[in-house]
């Protein structure tokens, strides 16, 4: 009796997990990116964490990790993944780890994304053979002659006429990547192969030589550029792609998401006469070959891992392709690559094809609407959501909150087609049931009829999961624990209130680092018994410190979550502030020495030392000793194109 009772009951445990699995499989997915740097990245993700059983979202996509990361499995650092969570000791490993358990833990997957807009924008091939690649009246060339004059003007001084970000965000090469190609990993290898094999189209041609960090020379013009990203991977002989889903594991993630938008490649590797339209099969090949390397990652190191991507909203159409975008790519991939297509969209890998229905514009001067009779912007979304649907391929719908990044606010805001309430009910009649997500959870409204993220994530989140499901009535909730407040046309008004605990000051018997109070210095001297929220300020060995999340026994000089302000006024020394904020990199000072591989902040850049210097101002003629980096406190945008 006993064992035919055991029997009963693992049979009806195994009968109880099957469906619980099925279930989370049919369960539509609400998903909101959140965009990662180090000032209040981690304390936006810790609001999340701490409310994650009632934030109107079931996925966070976190933003964005460099194609060229480098993991060892159980370093437990971020140190060369490129998120920007933090800036010393382990990047933010443990914290980030934390925080990905509690929101699991609250009911929401949490997925890493590697790519964007910025880590896939080649800047001079972008400027040379998109924007500019198609004459002089393309949407996008009023950047070029009005920062350059003409293409030939181009160059990295300004930033390629500043076509991937706009000059107001002081963007250096630093802060552009390429998804790389790493010929010498097996399993890069052995992907290659596989989609060769089943190409579908023109001869696959890889280009391995276009190393990142490395020099490379446009045999097209025959001018040599240095090419975004880093070579850290081939110096550690590592697979970008791999070391992705050790990343996974170690961090305990639901799914990793790739990202793409190189336009560029596309652009520059078209097939076909001087005149159009041309294939973009090459692309095809690149961009399958990374799925496919993850996809035989994941099955041979975390078989439970959900693989997701983010496409283009031409992505799904099979008519010419005249260049300028990503059109035809993942229709290509799901009629060549089937089964990769649908690891992504299905199956218990499936971590979806999220589209990116967003940054659309009704401007006919570039025929930018599909047709004369689809312009408004639900029209377009749901004629690109249903080419992919016509296609027998499976997508999740995607929007934008606040102002779009295209058309440029600045040059053509009247095309701009932003998310209101009107047009968010005519998407969410057609797509609504299906769930979808939206760029990105802390993105401002930016005009009083745009929905903030709240008032759109409430009714996303409703269509596709029922409005009595209680975390459809949540909130987005602001870093240090109060929540955004939902606009008057949101048709969910309960608001989520988090009830912050700070911990008790507790004691240690270790020895502690005797600090005082520097002469100029008006901010209480730092204690390692002290608790501090997000915006106390306190002086330490001389420097202004500003806490960015809630801390306690955090040394100052350590950096996250403190920010070093600079010197204190009146303490002896000569500082020149950055502008900006720079995640806790100290501000250059002419009266420090610094050794090789120091870094300081200058002017609202980071620096780094090549040699021993001291009184050499970073950035002038005397500072060739500096190399300059990434702008602090940059805005890098996500940024799309013209469809």
């Amino acid at each position: 009796m006993r064992i035919t009772t055991t029997l009963v009951t693992i049979a009806s445990a195994l009968v109880l997990a099957c469906t619980l699995a099925a279930q989370a499989a049919d369960t539509p997915i609400v998903a909101g990116y959140l965009l990662i740097n180090p000032t209040d990245g981690p304390s936006k993700l810790k609001a999340l964490a701490d409310n994650a059983a009632t934030i109107p979202v079931n996925r966070v996509f976190l933003s964005f990790a460099r194609p060229g990361l480098v993991y060892v499995p159980g370093s437990n650092t971020l140190e060369h993944v490129g998120l920007n969570y933090a800036t010393s000791g382990d990047f933010g490993f443990a914290d980030l780890k934390s925080r990905v358990t509690a929101l699991q833990a609250g009911g929401v997957e949490v997925f890493l994304s590697v790519g964007g807009w910025n880590y896939g924008c080649f800047p001079y091939l972008y400027t040379y053979y998109s924007v500019g690649g198609y004459g002089t009246t393309t949407p996008n060339y009023y950047k070029i002659q009005e920062n350059g004059g003409s293409l030939s003007a181009c160059t990295e001084a300004n930033m390629w006429c500043y076509t991937c970000e706009p000059q107001d965000q002081n963007t250096t090469l630093a802060d552009f990547d390429i998804f790389p190609e790493p010929s010498n990993s097996t399993t890069w290898q052995s992907a290659q192969q596989y989609i060769v094999s089943k190409a579908g189209g023109d001869t696959p041609v890889f280009h391995p030589q276009m190393v990142p960090g490395h020099s490379w020379t446009d045999p097209v013009n025959k001018m040599t550029q240095t090419v975004p990203g880093n070579d850290y991977f081939v110096q550690q002989k590592r697979d970008p792609y791999q070391d992705l889903v050790y990343l996974a594991k170690d961090l305990g993630l639901a799914g990793v998401d790739i990202d793409y938008e190189e336009m560029w490649h596309a652009d520059y590797y078209k097939n076909g006469t001087s005149t159009g339209p041309w294939t973009s099969h090459q692309t095809v090949y690149k961009y399958a070959t990374i799925m496919r390397d993850v996809q035989l990652n994941i099955q041979s190191i975390m078989p439970t891992l959900k693989l997701a991507t983010a496409a283009s909203a031409a992505g799904g159409l099979s008519t010419s392709w005249w260049g300028g975008n990503l059109k035809n790519i993942w229709y290509n991939v799901f009629k060549w690559y089937p089964d990769v297509y649908n690891f992504i969209a299905t199956g218990t890998n499936g971590g979806g094809v999220n589209i990116m229905t967003y940054d659309l514009s009704d401007n006919e001067q570039y025929y930018e609407c599909p047709d004369a009779n689809t312009c408004t912007l639900s029209e377009q979304v749901n004629y690109y959501m249903n080419s992919y649907a016509a296609n027998n391929m499976i997508a999740h719908v995607g929007y934008e909150i606040g102002i779009p990044a295209y058309p440029a606010s600045d040059h053509d805001p009247t095309h701009q087609l932003p998310l209101v309430q009107s047009e968010l009910a005519s998407i969410l009649a057609v797509q609504g049931a299906k769930g979808g997500f939206f760029w990105e959870l802390y993105k401002p409204a930016g005009a009083a009829t745009n929905l903030d993220v709240t008032t759109a994530a409430r009714q996303i989140c409703a269509a596709a999961l029922g409005a009595s499901t209680p975390r459809c009535s949540g909130s987005i909730p602001a870093p240090g624990g109060s929540v955004a407040t939902p606009s008057a046309s949101s048709p969910a008004t309960v608001t989520v209130t988090k009830t912050v605990t700070v911990p008790a000051a507790t004691t240690t018997n270790a020895p502690q680092p005797t600090t005082t109070q520097a002469p100029g210095c008006s901010a209480a001297a730092w204690t390692a018994t002290g608790t501090y929220t997000a915006g106390a300020q306190v002086s330490y060995n001389g420097h202004l410190y500003t806490a960015q999340w809630w801390s306690q026994n955090n040394i100052p000089t350590a950096g996250a979550p403190w920010t070093d302000n600079g010197a204190c006024i009146g303490n002896g020394a000569t500082v020149s502030p950055a502008s900006g904020d720079c995640g806790g990199v100290a501000a250059y000072s002419s009266t420090t020495a610094y050794s090789s591989g120091a870094k300081v902040t200058y002017g609202g850049f980071t620096y780094a030392a090549q040699w021993w210097t001291q009184g050499d101002v970073p950035g002038s003629t005397t500072g060739s000793v500096w190399t300059k980096g990434a702008a602090c406190g940059s805005q890098l945008r996500r940024r799309l194109y013209n469809i």
